[in-house]
């Protein structure tokens, strides 16, 4: 076995350094063959685990969050090789879907004691997602994070992009195929979760599960920006669903429409979402990860 860690130094709020030591001793000390690679611009986590694939590298390490994986992840699904994480991201919600132990020293001997389980892996059209995707008001507040540097205060600053967006996002008109008709409606978000949490602390899908070969569609009509405040806790604390104007359902796939261009983020990576139609599936147990035993 070949082991290729890829890190990327700018996930989360502290340097990958003393993390990268304690796996590197690690390795060293078992006598395992591995190698780390620092990512240096978006992307690059897919293009080094692709460049792995071809050099003979059996399992990759993330070391970042899930923007990270998520990238190895659309390098190294359908395939044999063996997704391992050390969650070093502001969210890593992911990490906790799957079960991985958020401190570093359990992560990585989890790399070494756990086991290996298929996951699901998501797509919306070509573009691959491992834990979430979102549009409309959950978008701006992934945007938020980034530009507004609330990058530093870690997952708290999800918190601080909704209470921005609750005043701030314009509601948005879709059209989607399948059991809810949101023709003509408002909305304020809509989204697919493989895991039950986005953003670190939102429990958007709190029935969602990356082993069931599902994803869970949520959709959230648009209220004024009074009821957007009040209703923050209550998606923090997954107690959301018995609301009127949330709407959660189990699909393999959808396709949905945009009339206009949106803000939208998987695994917590911006985007533009361009007007028109987009598919969004579910590939079923496509990628191996190390779980704890």
């Amino acid at each position: 076995m070949k082991y290729l860690v890829i890190a990327n130094p700018k996930a989360g709020t502290k340097p990958p350094g003393p993390t990268l030591e304690q796996i590197r001793s690690a390795f060293e000390a078992k006598e395992i063959v591995h190698e780390v690679r620092l990512t240096q611009f978006p992307g690059h986590a897919a293009k080094i685990a692709a460049e792995g694939l071809g050099e003979g590298f059996t399992h990759m390490i993330s070391l970042g969050g899930d923007g990270t994986s998520s990238e190895i992840v659309s390098s190294i699904h359908g395939t044999e090789a063996v997704l391992g994480i050390v969650p070093g991201g502001s969210g890593n919600d992911f990490s906790k879907a799957a079960g991985i132990p958020l401190n570093t020293r359990a992560a990585v001997d989890n790399i070494f004691s756990g086991r290996t389980r298929k996951a699901d892996v998501a797509f919306v059209d070509e573009k691959c997602f491992i834990n979430g995707f979102g549009v409309g008001m959950d978008g701006a507040v992934a945007h938020d994070f980034g530009d507004l540097g609330l990058r530093r205060f870690g997952s708290f600053g999800y918190v601080v992009g909704a209470v921005i967006e609750a005043f701030r996002f314009q509601g948005f008109f879709s059209e989607m195929d399948g059991e809810v008709d949101v023709a003509g409606e408002r909305l304020l978000l809509f989204g697919a979760s493989n895991g039950p949490f986005q953003g670190g602390k939102f429990n958007l899908a709190p029935g969602a599960d990356i082993f069931d070969g599902y994803l869970d569609i949520h959709i959230i009509s648009d209220m004024s920006s009074l009821g957007r405040l009040f209703k923050i806790q209550k998606v923090l604390e997954g107690r959301h669903e018995g609301l009127r104007e949330v709407s959660i359902v189990r699909a393999r796939q959808l396709r949905f429409e945009t009339f206009t261009d949106l803000p939208a983020h998987m695994d917590g990576e911006t985007f533009l979402l361009r007007s028109g139609k987009h598919d969004i599936r579910i590939e079923e147990q496509g990628v191996n990860i190390i779980v704890p035993a």
